[in-house]
């Protein structure tokens, strides 16, 4: 019995597209289609109960994915990934007493990324797909390959040109052919325009982890949502702070719970809160600016950041991200690139946690929140870690310095020590 309506409707101009369909129909406003779930189906087969009987993982909740044959899943071990109390950064530098960290850096990709693509490259077997193609600034593509591999699926991703080469070997390796693409047009991202031109002219199974490209993915990622639900003991916490490029993430960590929502297995929802770089906000803009999530504005200026998978002037997932913060009665803040890097410094020193610019820049909007005493010492906040720091080493070796090399000698390694307590 499937849970999910195979006809898809675009929020804008309301066109029914059948779901084998979705790419050569496309009705071109630019917005992803939407999925629509029976959710009365869905009370009868789903259960409280029922959902802990299951492996705690990903696939947990496989009937609220738009999978019809769950012979098709593909699975490399995602999701169920831990939270976290703070031990010493909640305290030491917040002053907060429930501070969460939900770590996504133990996914078989070493990013969140795997909740959505694993969905949509299930889809991909679904449908009969011979080539999945994506554009990615590293850790979208990184998942494909990494679940295109499984499938044994022709992966083609593009990248911007200057991808860090920590990403740029995971893919190689996973067995994806790899185009590094140039920037010509100002604040116009070139992976993406040629991944457009490409998977139209190649009928190629379009599976970037954003926008309207491939509207069964997005719902890969209510999963975090449904965890963090379980994990609190179906009591959700009081604010979720979202490292945001796209918003992708925010928003469908937001439809997670509204749908146990309307299952009745939670009874509210947090504060969603979309953290972004000063260098590329163009969702705090809409927030800022109060715009309808149908009329949100792009970034007119390439960014440059040390978050570069936050690095979106045209977020795709704008539209559900804004109606996600306001539905969540949430807001949106810019940060600063120092903030990025002193936050993500302390996370690994706090609490060994290590994490990517792009995965730990909450924790620097959590700050900001802090300073300005709209979060509350005793309130719950969960910041979820989205990308192992592993991912970009150049940005990290730039932060610190490294003592030369010594002879084996005692005095030369007392001198050293001196000097690292002195600093």
């Amino acid at each position: 019995m499937s849970m999910y309506e195979s006809s898809l409707k675009c929020p804008k101009c309301s066109k029914i597209i059948p779901e084998e369909e979705f790419i050569t129909k496309n009705c071109g406003c630019g917005f992803r289609l939407r999925i629509n779930f029976n959710y009365e189906k869905l009370k009868e087969k789903v259960s409280q109960k029922m959902l802990q009987k299951r492996p705690f993982s990903h696939w947990r909740y496989r009937e609220f994915f738009p999978i019809r044959s769950y012979q098709n899943i593909i699975n490399l071990g995602e999701g169920g990934t831990p939270l976290l109390q703070s031990r010493r950064l909640g305290k030491e530098k917040f002053g907060l007493k429930n501070l969460f960290f939900k770590v996504e850096t133990g996914n078989p990709s070493g990013s969140f990324k795997d909740r959505p693509i694993s969905v949509g490259v299930s889809k991909g077997v679904e449908l009969g797909a011979e080539v999945l193609t994506a554009a990615s600034s590293g850790n979208a593509a990184a998942a494909l390959a990494t679940y295109g591999a499984r499938a044994g699926k022709k992966v083609i991703v593009f990248v911007p040109e200057h991808v860090s080469e920590g990403k740029l070997s995971q893919l190689a390796y996973l067995g994806a052919t790899v185009i590094r693409v140039k920037e010509e047009v100002e604040g116009q991202d070139p992976s993406v325009t040629l991944f457009q031109k490409a998977y139209e002219t190649f009928k190629w199974m379009p599976s970037p982890s954003f926008g309207p490209f491939n509207p069964f993915q997005f719902e890969g990622t209510k999963s975090l949502g449904f965890e963090l639900c379980e994990q609190f003991d179906w009591e959700p916490p009081d604010w979720v702070f979202f490292a945001t490029g796209s918003g992708g993430l925010l928003a469908g960590t937001h439809r997670g719970f509204r749908e146990f929502e309307e299952l009745d297995f939670i009874h509210s929802i947090p504060h969603h809160i979309a953290v972004q770089p000063d260098e590329c906000a163009p969702i705090v803009k809409g927030v800022l600016k109060k715009l309808s999530p149908l009329k949100f504005q792009d970034w007119e200026k390439s960014p440059h950041t040390v978050a570069g998978g936050l690095a979106d002037p045209h977020p795709w997932d704008a539209d559900s991200a804004l109606a996600a913060i306001y539905d969540s009665s949430g807001t949106a803040v810019a940060v600063s690139e120092e903030a990025i890097l002193r936050t993500q410094r302390w996370l690994a020193q706090y609490e060994g946690i290590f994490g990517e610019p792009s995965g730990t820049a909450g924790l620097a909007g959590l700050e900001q929140l802090v300073e300005s005493g709209k979060v509350d010492q005793s309130d719950r906040v969960v910041i979820p870690i989205t990308g192992v720091g592993f991912k970009d080493p150049k940005v990290l070796l730039k932060q610190i310095s490294m003592p030369p090399p010594i002879s084996p000698d005692i005095s030369e390694l007392q001198s050293i020590l001196i000097d690292n307590v002195r600093s």
